[in-house]
């Protein structure tokens, strides 16, 4: 008789064995999936210990609970024969609803042909509408961010904005036309979990042309609807997103420890060229005075310029008249403005001085220093007269003529450092 009761109670115990082992074997997979929080309790053998399985995007330390360091040894009694306890099963927490997106983008034509007579300007200038919205109603207060690509091959902000009490933001950018869509980027929290959230999308700056005899691209000015579930503005400042509390999430800020500024917007390698009789068309060949140059744009969290950087470099002058060239400033407040000249090797130069001006004793010319309002809106000289600084007909063959690498020859490169007192749009 004993021995049959020893036959069935070894099962039974070998079962609650295995299903303890099962239990255990389980724990370590409890942080895999969707990154949301799950508690689990655990029996060991000397004691309890609680612990939370914690996904990577949560940012609040607090959510970590740390076990008790007494439990889990794994050390049996010496006097006692180790008993099997079944932990009590403990209610999974539900799990909050993921944040969905619903893009939904409308485009609205802008004609930016300048009345079908000759554009001088190849820029695409557009306002990006982003309204965001959730179960709640408009969200105000949101912070949206848009970034292009193509430019220099890295994400480069354009525009910042925040919704108003309408969940809507209008933010003006000015691009390349080699660049077709922007990205959006709207950095938040699920309420239900605390994580931080990114909404992402994009949106068309520029559309092929329909019709017949079509070629080309149109202008569009999108608007982008965004409808979220379980998404909030960050409320207060969570320095694991923001640390200088700029409004400016840590991914897009490159002062992240500086809360007056935010983003650098990089231009990219533009050329500038100009017909000299403007705004007669003239031969529209654009080669009278032509300028390679590139900016950066120190901004602040409220997309104001603080500071310009520039970099231009002389490649052509192709008419017989000679040019300076300028860079007219219409703002509101002083700046201080750095300069300093390369000749075409790379080397310092110097004929700034000596050069003609064509507006004689201009506050800055050649020397830079802290001009008024009135004086950065006649011009800061970028360049002096262009036979000081491309000598000839340089880099502007004739018709039907063979120019090669060669033959290139490069101008003045003038070095541009322009900071503002107070920040401008």
């Amino acid at each position: 008789m004993n021995r049959w009761i020893i036959l069935l109670v070894l099962p039974l115990f070998l079962l609650d064995c295995s299903n303890k082992k099962k239990g255990m074997l389980l724990l370590p997979f409890l942080g895999l999936g969707d990154g949301t929080t799950q508690a689990t309790t655990a029996s060991a053998n000397d004691g309890d210990g609680t612990f939370t399985v914690v996904g990577l995007e949560t940012t609040d330390p607090s959510q970590v609970t740390t076990p008790d360091a007494n439990t889990n040894t794994g050390e049996p009694s010496n006097s006692e024969t180790p008993s099997v306890v079944t932990p009590t099963p403990t209610p999974a927490a539900p799990t909050p609803a993921p944040t969905t997106v619903n893009n939904e983008t409308t485009t609205t034509v802008v004609d930016q042909t300048n009345g079908g007579n000759f554009n001088f300007e190849t820029n695409i200038t557009v306002p990006v509408t982003v309204v965001i919205v959730n179960e709640a109603g408009p969200v105000t207060n949101a912070p949206v961010t848009v970034t292009e690509s193509i430019t220099t091959g890295e994400p480069n902000v354009v525009g910042v904005g925040t919704t108003d009490g309408n969940g809507s933001v209008t933010i003006p950018i000015s691009v390349p036309p080699t660049v077709v869509s922007v990205d959006i980027s709207v950095v938040g929290v699920n309420p239900t979990t605390g994580e931080v959230v990114e909404i992402v999308g994009s949106a068309p700056v520029q559309q092929p042309a329909t019709g017949s005899n079509s070629e080309g691209t149109v202008v569009v000015a999108p608007v982008i609807n965004v409808d979220t579930t379980n998404f909030q503005p960050v409320n207060g400042c969570v320095q694991a997103v923001d640390s200088d509390c700029d409004g400016i999430a840590n991914n897009f800020d490159e002062f992240p420890d500086d809360p007056s500024l935010a983003t650098i917007a990089r231009s990219g390698r533009y050329t500038i060229a100009f017909e000299d009789m403007f705004p007669s068309a003239g031969d529209a060949d654009l080669n009278d005075h032509s300028t390679v140059f590139s900016t950066e744009m120190d901004k602040t969290p409220t997309n104001k310029v603080k500071i310009i950087r520039g970099t231009y470099t002389h490649v052509a002058k192709g008419a017989g008249y000679n040019h300076e060239l300028r860079l007219s400033l219409d703002v509101p407040t002083n700046a201080t403005v750095q300069i300093s000249y390369l000749d075409g090797s790379g080397n310092p130069w110097n004929g700034c001085a000596s050069a003609p001006k064509y507006t004689a004793n201009t506050a800055g010319d050649c020397t830079g220093g802290t001009l008024t309002p009135a004086q950065l809106k006649r011009g800061v000289l970028l360049l002096p007269s262009s036979d000081k600084t491309l000598f000839g007909k340089k880099n502007a063959p004739a018709a039907g003529s063979t120019f090669t690498i060669n033959d290139f020859v490069r101008g003045v490169t003038a070095q541009v450092t322009i900071t503002f007192e107070e920040p401008v749009d």
